[in-house]
């Protein structure tokens, strides 16, 4: 059964209910809160989700309820009464009870009172999920939670597990949080809460209050957890349960798609190895989008790099390289020009090369619903990804058809491929898109990484195909000054701002280039440089006459320049000899140099 909490959605009540329905939910869990602004009384609510044709799985959440004494404990007990009674009036089938966090609870007390709660709920026809909690007094973790449900021993009071809260306990380890499963009969499991964190090098209950992510937005290995309880045996529901502000930005809508799209990725990893699935196997395609001394820019842009117009097709013109292909839009109808109209002149379009097209039209359209049209003049497929961007699905490498007529132009051979495509999205849709890709496509997603703007902070992800052939960095930022939200200014919600291209030979390719085609690296960036590297004198120099910039990790350097910006879009261009990463400790420079021509030019529109 796949459920879904209340908690993670905005909006009120009646708004949850129907977009957990309309997307395929199975049952809803509803917290208190959200039962005081329905629009009727609480007897109401289980009709109103009947209709909608979804069950209500659970009312959520009794606290601090066992091993008080006293005026306390007359207290809870009554408090249990009134719980148990709105659980049933809302038609829920289950009441959650969490582990006291009370600082006067004691174990003594804790397994009487756990059983009375038993009797008192089936009396009533209901049954009782016990989850333990890191800020829990006594019950801390999912094995003490367990000895805890077999203890009190009634056939309805079982366990919840949230998987934050499982690794929490395991001290993050995989092979411990399966272990620990592994122990557990899944008849005694009443209930699976779902849910990842950017991170778990933070605070275990600040994660579970406030930074909780649908399985993939985060780090945790959800999905391995998924694959053990269905290798186990467990048949119960499954919940996806966040607390997270920024994914309750969104729609209800929005954010039970984003859901549902978190279970079929949980279904389908389990299910790769004996199903392969279609991945990404390259980017492709790369289409612009421009008008008049826009494209004359482009075109100026394209020919520094060494590209040269191969093919046309009357607005549409190939400009190849080695492996690369750019097709520069000029069409004043179609979609590109729309989008142009929206953003100016950007990327209106970027091929991904997947191994199995019919595979992937397939899952596209049977799991997540995305409508897919073929794309003129290319007779490609074409996806609407992160806030209407455009996605190619190509089955191989583009080759120029009939209906593009040749050039006889030779390109120049300083470029080989495209190393990595880059993203930016709004806020709001940061861990939406992400979740897109890794869905959709099969794509893994390294840790959060915050770059520092001088006005801010970019958060990027990085994206990663199984060989890591595809490369792909989401970018976004809260900072209204940062470069990323800037750019998001001027060009929409989730527009492509930089593709990175491939060089066997950067310094060759940089001494080509006139100045003015460059972003100028600060002087003392190479200061710096020498500061971090034991780098020779005479290296530094070549780097700095060519405005490159240079990394390095455990496996090996990379070489980077980068072009000038034309509405906010540049070009990067790469030199990898054994990097595996991205050149983020030189993100924050790039952004600086590129700060400086922005507030140049807007100095200049001023005067």
């Amino acid at each position: 059964m796949r459920a879904i909490s209340s908690i993670s959605f905005s909006g009120q009540l009646e708004d949850k209910i129907t977009a957990a329905a309309e997307n395929g939910f199975d049952a809803i869990e509803l917290f208190r809160e959200d039962i005081i602004g329905f629009e009727g009384t609480p007897d109401d609510i289980g009709p109103f989700a009947r209709e909608a044709g979804i069950k209500i799985l659970s009312l959520q959440s009794l606290r601090d309820f066992e091993g008080l004494t006293g005026a306390a404990r007359t207290e809870a007990l009554a408090r249990a009464e009134k719980f148990l009674d709105l659980a049933q009036r809302i038609g829920a089938e289950m009441l959650i009870l969490c582990a006291n966090t009370r600082a006067d609870s004691n174990a003594a007390g804790a397994l009487e009172d756990l059983r009375l709660l038993a009797d008192m709920a089936a009396s009533r026809g209901l049954k009782v999920g016990y989850e333990a909690l890191a800020s829990s007094r006594q019950i801390t973790s999912v094995t003490a939670a367990y000895e805890a449900v077999k203890a009190v021993g009634r056939a309805n009071f079982g366990l919840v597990i949230g998987t934050v809260h499982l690794f929490a306990s395991a001290s993050g380890s995989l092979e411990d949080a399966l272990a620990t499963l592994r122990e557990i009969e899944p008849k005694d499991i009443f209930l699976v809460h779902l849910a990842d964190t950017p991170t778990t090098r933070i605070d275990p209950a600040l994660i579970a209050a406030s930074f909780r992510l649908f399985p993939g937005q985060g780090t945790l290995p959800v999905a391995a957890l998924y694959s053990q309880l269905v290798v186990q045996g467990f048949e119960g529901p499954l919940s996806i349960e966040t607390f997270n502000d920024q994914i309750r930005s969104l729609p209800a809508t929005r954010i039970a798609e984003d859901a549902m799209r978190a279970f079929h990725l949980l279904e389908e990893t389990h299910a790769r190895g004996a199903h392969p699935r279609s991945d990404v196997q390259a980017p492709g395609l790369v289409e612009f989008t421009a008008q008049g001394e826009d494209a004359d820019d482009f075109i100026r842009l394209f020919t520094a790099l060494g590209f040269a117009k191969t093919h046309e097709n009357g607005a549409v013109s190939l400009w190849r390289q080695g492996q690369i292909t750019l097709a520069l839009n000029t069409a004043a109808r179609g979609l590109a020009h729309s989008i142009y109209l929206v953003q100016g002149a950007s990327v209106s379009g970027v091929g991904l090369v997947v191994n199995d097209m019919p595979l992937m039209l397939d899952r596209i359209g049977r799991f997540h619903g995305e409508a897919v049209e073929l794309a003129e003049p290319y007779g490609l497929a074409r996806l609407r990804g992160p806030g209407g961007s455009v996605l190619f699905l190509q089955p191989e490498a583009f080759t120029p058809g009939s209906e593009f007529t040749a050039t006889g132009a030779k390109p120049g051979d300083g470029l080989t491929h495209i190393d990595h495509v880059a993203q930016a999205l709004q806020p709001n849709l940061f861990l939406s898109g992400l979740l897109f890709y890794r869905a959709t496509f099969d794509l893994r997603a390294h840790e959060l990484r915050d770059v520092l703007d001088p006005h801010g902070t970019v958060h990027s992800r990085t994206l990663v195909n199984d060989s890591a052939a595809f490369r792909m960095s989401l970018n976004a930022s809260f900072g209204a000054g940062t470069t990323t939200q800037r750019f998001l200014g001027k060009s929409g919600f989730a527009p492509f701002h930089h593709i990175a291209l491939a060089s066997d030979e950067i310094f060759g390719l940089a001494a080509k280039m006139e100045p003015q085609d460059l972003l100028s690296v600060p002087a003392n960036y190479y200061e710096d440089l020498a500061l971090r590297f034991d780098l020779a004198p005479d290296f530094i120099a070549r780097l700095r006459e060519g405005n490159l910039m240079y990394d390095r990790d455990e496996r090996g350097t990379y070489l980077q320049l980068y072009t000038r910006a034309i509405n906010g879009f540049f070009f990067e261009v790469v030199e990898r000899r054994g990097y595996t990463g991205m050149g983020a400790a030189n993100a924050p420079v790039r952004m600086l140099a590129q700060l400086r021509e922005i507030e140049a030019e807007e100095a200049l529109h001023l005067l």
